[in-house]
């Protein structure tokens, strides 16, 4: 990844963990948007409205006023377009030479110099603000804050965290990554109303969620390895009791080198999870992919003499035959096959609700449907490197 995708992602996480800070430090009549109408977030408090865009430069050593030329400008296109609201613009940024918690107001002089500016991509904002004259209230409603590094944040937010009654150990490895998980989420939802939160609510739902999100936010966290270190843990409490009935969602679209790694960690699974004949469930794999893909990872596990059920009768699936159990032979240590193997996209449907899953282990970023139709335990696992799969699974001690 370049340096400048990773500011990015730092900006996208900059933005988020300010948004959850601000929530945990809001009154319960307060109502937080992500992503909000206005900026990155939007603060509504019955005596008025806040409009806050973040920026992360960490890269840039000294803070310059051109570095704020372009959100300067949106915000005061919004005033323009909106004088009589009862709006504070807030412009909170990071600047690792700047003094965290100070604050700078802007000249009349500063605001012209900008206005002056012949950069390109300031251009459509200045030509908007052209013959407009109300500078001087807009700079009354206007302030930068210098807010403290990402992991400084994180800690900040920690602390808050675990004044809501969260214990410490807690806040840090479940509900703090859940909480970010869920700004990210929520950020990306196009109904407004959707991104509405309030304190109270939200910290209600994230007291119910107590497995740690592993997706590609939680992954730009401080602590990534510490939460997954956590969700390893909380993984193995299910899938360290031998008799329940499992399937795994793979999904080539989604897991790195899908056709290389998955008839690897599919035997690293069979001989731990599936070598005890008197306890073990033999397990679906449901693989997200087409035909093809799915006959060559077949003709992988074959030839490592892994037997499996594939359903087929005369070229056609048959639901009955798939989930039959395999026969075994306890006093020569043989069994019939040791995974069944299905097309998630053809087949899967038509064997969930007969399956009796009590787990089924996800790796995906998709949200499938059956995942809102049945009753059994759902682990969802967002990551694509194969390395942190096996580690979640405990089919390896290290990453």
């Amino acid at each position: 990844m370049s340096r400048t995708a990773d500011y990015t992602i730092q900006g996208f996480i900059y933005q988020f963990i300010i948004t959850f800070h601000k929530l945990l430090l809001s009154s319960d009549k307060d109502e937080i948007t992500v992503e909000g109408i206005i900026e990155d977030i939007d603060v509504s408090t019955p005596t008025g409205q806040e409009a806050v865009q973040c920026k992360y430069h960490e890269s840039k050593q000294k803070f310059t006023p051109s570095s704020i030329y372009k959100p300067v400008l949106q915000m005061f296109c919004h005033y323009k377009n909106n004088p009589t609201a009862n709006i504070n613009y807030r412009l909170h940024a990071h600047f690792p030479n700047e003094t965290v918690g100070s604050e700078k107001i802007l000249t009349k002089t500063e605001l012209d110099s900008i206005l002056d500016s012949k950069a390109a991509d300031l251009q459509k904002y200045i030509a908007e603000l052209s013959g407009f004259n109300g500078g001087d209230e807009f700079l009354k409603r206007f302030k930068v804050e210098f807010g403290a590094s990402l992991s400084d944040t994180e800690k900040a937010v920690i602390v808050c965290l675990s004044n809501e009654g969260f214990t410490t150990e807690d806040a840090t490895e479940i509900f703090y990554p859940n909480a970010i998980h869920a700004i990210a989420e929520l950020s990306i939802q196009h109904d407004e109303q959707k991104r509405k939160i309030k304190k109270v609510d939200f910290l209600k739902e994230l007291k119910n969620k107590k497995k740690t999100a592993i997706s590609r936010w939680t992954k730009e966290l401080q602590d990534y390895t510490k939460f997954l270190k956590q969700r390893r843990r909380q993984i193995a409490e299910v899938l360290n009791n031998n008799s329940r009935k499992r399937a795994v969602i793979l999904d080539a679209s989604y897991i790195t080198d899908f056709e290389r790694n998955i008839p690897l960690l599919v035997q690293d699974y069979i001989t731990k999870y599936n070598s005890k004949l008197r306890l073990n469930q033999c397990p679906v794999f449901s693989l997200v992919c087409n035909e093809d893909v799915i006959n060559s990872i077949w003709k992988s596990l074959d030839q490592k003499k892994i037997t499996l059920e594939r359903g087929l009768v005369a070229g056609a699936f048959n639901s009955v035959r798939f989930l039959r159990d395999p026969l075994k032979v306890i006093k020569d240590g043989t069994i019939e096959f040791k995974l069944k193997l299905c097309n998630h996209e053809n087949e899967f449907d038509s064997i969930v609700n007969d399956a009796g899953f009590d787990d089924v282990i996800i790796i995906s970023n998709q949200d499938f449907p059956f995942e809102n139709t049945i009753s059994c335990n759902i682990e969802k696992l967002k990551t694509p490197e194969i390395n942190e799969i096996k580690y979640l699974l405990s089919l390896t001690s290290t990453l």
